[in-house]
C-alpha cells in the first residue's frame, strides 16, 4: 500500500519510492496515528497481523483492534506519548490484539511522537511476539511442573497457596491444606531400585487425581510427599477427602508383583481455625502428617496433640508419666514401633477431636492414655509377659490394675486441680468397662461410662490387637479392624468405633 504523499512530506524528507520500499519490506507493523488516535496509515505487515485491509484500518482508533482489558492501557500510553516533550521520547507496551478471525495476537508496540510545529503524529512499530510468548509459557510451565509425575511442583504450590489463602481470607471462606507422605516408599525404593520407585510415584499420582473435586489441586511437594489445596472446604470436608484418598490408595496398593505394602500418612489443616496466614496452615498440616507417620502411618491427622504435661502439672504426675513409659519399655510393650501408651494416646486424641471434645477434656484424656496401665506396676513382669495361658489367679491379679491405678492417682498431691484429678481417676478406672456391662471393675454400662473412658477403651483394645505379645502374634490391621467392627455396640461404643475405623481403615 502506497504512502499518502502529504504524510510522506511531513514525516520523512526522502523519496516516496524509498519509503514505500522500506515500509513494505520491514518485518514490523507500522502505524501512523493522529493526535486523536485515529489511524492514518498501516503497512502491509500490519495488514498481516490484523487480517484487515488498510482501508479497513484507516480512520479507526488503534484500540479498536485490541482486547477490552488492554484498551485503557493503550490509550494511556498514547496520551503519555503526546504529552512528551521532544521528538524522541519512545514508549513501550505489550498488549493483545484481535485479528479478523477473532484470534488473539500478543504484540509489542513502541510509540514515538513526531512533531513539526503545531502538527504531531504518533509513529508505532508493532511486532508479533506470539512465538516468544509461547516459548515463555512453555519455559514457565517446565519450571513449575514435576517432570516425572506431570504434577505442579513445590514452587507453584507456594504461589497457589498464597493466592488461595488470600481469597479465603478476603471473602471469609473455608479452605483446607493436605500434606501426604507415602509410608514405606523409601524402603521399597532402596530395595527395588529407582525405576520401581518412579513407577510407584506415577501410580500414586494417578490415584490422587481420582479423588480431586472441581477446584481441588494436587502438587508434588518433594520426594515422596504430595500436597493438596482444597478451596471452599472446611475441616470436616478436608478430613473426608483425606480419608477417601487414604482408602483409595490402600486399595490400589494392597498387592503388587514386588509384594511391597505402601500406605499414606496425611496431615490436614484448615482456615481459619488452624492459622491466620498460609505459613501457619502449611506448618500445621506438615506437623500433623509427621504425627500420623510417627504413630505408625496409614492415618489421617487433622488436629494437634495437646501437651499433656504443662507448667501446671504436678511434679509427682510428671514422675508417674515417666515411670509409666519406663515400665512399658522394660516390658517390651510396643505398638507399631511406639510404646503402647503413646500409640493409644495418639489414636485416642484423634477420635476425641472428631467427637468434638474440648481441649481441656482432651488434655485429661491424653494424661489418662499415658497412665491408663500404671496400676500394672504392681503386677509381676513374669505374669504380664507370660507366654502360656494365664491362670484364674493371674487373670484376677491383672484385673486389679485399674483400681490400683485409681489409688495411685488418689495419692497425688493437691497442687493439681482436685476436679481434674477426679476426672483423671475416673477415666483410668473405667477404661476396661464395656458397653454391655461385661467389663471391670464395676460392670458399668453405656453412658454410665465416661466418653473419655469409652474412647480410651477402644483405642487401647485396637492397639493391643495389632501389637505383638509374648503369648500371641499380632493381628493384621485388617483383622483388628474387623474385630473392632464386630464388637461395636456390645463391648465398645459404636460412634467411637466408627471414628476409629475411619482413621485406621484400609478399606
Amino acid at each position: 500500500m502506497g504512502v499518502n504523499e502529504t504524510l510522506l512530506d511531513f514525516v520523512f524528507p526522502i523519496s516516496k519510492a524509498t519509503l514505500n520500499q522500506f515500509l513494505t519490506n520491514i518485518s514490523y507493523g507500522v502505524v501512523f496515528s493522529d493526535e486523536h488516535g485515529k489511524t492514518l496509515y498501516a503497512n502491509n505487515k500490519m495488514e498481516q497481523i490484523l487480517g484487515y485491509q488498510t482501508a479497513e484500518i484507516n480512520g479507526k482508533t488503534l484500540e479498536t483492534f485490541f482486547i477490552p482489558k488492554d484498551r485503557h492501557k493503550l490509550n494511556s500510553v498514547l496520551q503519555t506519548t503526546l504529552s512528551t516533550r521532544g521528538h524522541r521520547a519512545e514508549k513501550h507496551l505489550e498488549a493483545v490484539a484481535v485479528n479478523r478471525a477473532g484470534v488473539e495476537i500478543p504484540v509489542a508496540i513502541s510509540f514515538n511522537l513526531i512533531r513539526e510545529g503545531e502538527r504531531q503524529l504518533i509513529f508505532c512499530l508493532v511486532q508479533d511476539i506470539s512465538q516468544q510468548v509461547t516459548l515463555q509459557k512453555e519455559l514457565y510451565q517446565q519450571a513449575i511442573t514435576d517432570s516425572l509425575t506431570g504434577l505442579y511442583n513445590r514452587r507453584y504450590f507456594d504461589q497457589r497457596l498464597f493466592e488461595e489463602f488470600t481469597r479465603a481470607n478476603r471473602y471469609s471462606r473455608p479452605f483446607s491444606v493436605v500434606i501426604i507422605d507415602i509410608d514405606g516408599f523409601k524402603q521399597a525404593n532402596d530395595l527395588h531400585g529407582h525405576s520401581f520407585g518412579d513407577e510407584m510415584l506415577i501410580k500414586a499420582t494417578d490415584t490422587f487425581k481420582t479423588v480431586l473435586r472441581e477446584g481441588d489441586s494436587i502438587y508434588r511437594y518433594g520426594g515422596d510427599e504430595f500436597a493438596m489445596l482444597l478451596p471452599e472446604t472446611s475441616k470436616e470436608g478436608g478430613i473426608e477427602v483425606a480419608e477417601r484418598l487414604k482408602s483409595m490408595f490402600a486399595t490400589r496398593f494392597s498387592s503388587n508383583e514386588k509384594r511391597v505394602r505402601l500406605s499414606l500418612s496425611i496431615g490436614v489443616s484448615s482456615y481459619p481455625e488452624d492459622g491466620m496466614d498460609e505459613k501457619n496452615l502449611i506448618s500445621a498440616a506438615d506437623r500433623r502428617m509427621y504425627s500420623a507417620k510417627d504413630s505408625g502411618g496409614n492415618m489421617v491427622s487433622a488436629y494437634d496433640e495437646v501437651t499433656y504435661l504443662n507448667d501446671d502439672t504436678s511434679l509427682l504426675l510428671r514422675s508417674l508419666c515417666s515411670l509409666a513409659a519406663l515400665m512399658e519399655k522394660s516390658r517390651g510393650l510396643t505398638s507399631r514401633g511406639l510404646s503402647h501408651s503413646q500409640s493409644t494416646r495418639t489414636l485416642s486424641i484423634e477420635i476425641a477431636h472428631r467427637l468434638g471434645l474440648s481441649d481441656e477434656r482432651i488434655a485429661l484424656l491424653e494424661q489418662a492414655a499415658i497412665l491408663h496401665d500404671i496400676g500394672n506396676i504392681t503386677v509381676p513382669a513374669a505374669v504380664l509377659c507370660k507366654k502360656n495361658a494365664l491362670s484364674d489367679e493371674e487373670r484376677l491379679e491383672i484385673r486389679k490394675h485399674t483400681m490400683i491405678g485409681e489409688e495411685i492417682i488418689e495419692m497425688l498431691d493437691t497442687t493439681h486441680e482436685q476436679k481434674e484429678l477426679q476426672a483423671l481417676k475416673r477415666i483410668i478406672g473405667e477404661h476396661h468397662e464395656r458397653i454391655d456391662g461385661s467389663g471391670y471393675p464395676r460392670g458399668l454400662k453405656n453412658s454410665a461410662i465416661s466418653i473419655e473412658a469409652r474412647i480410651l477403651a477402644a483405642a487401647d483394645a485396637y492397639n493391643a490387637m495389632v501389637s505383638e505379645r509374648p503369648y500371641r502374634k499380632p493381628m493384621t490391621q485388617t483383622q483388628a479392624l474387623q474385630e473392632m467392627q464386630k464388637l461395636a455396640g456390645t463391648l465398645y461404643d459404636t460412634e467411637v468405633v466408627s471414628h476409629l475405623l475411619q482413621i485406621r481403615s484400609n478399606q
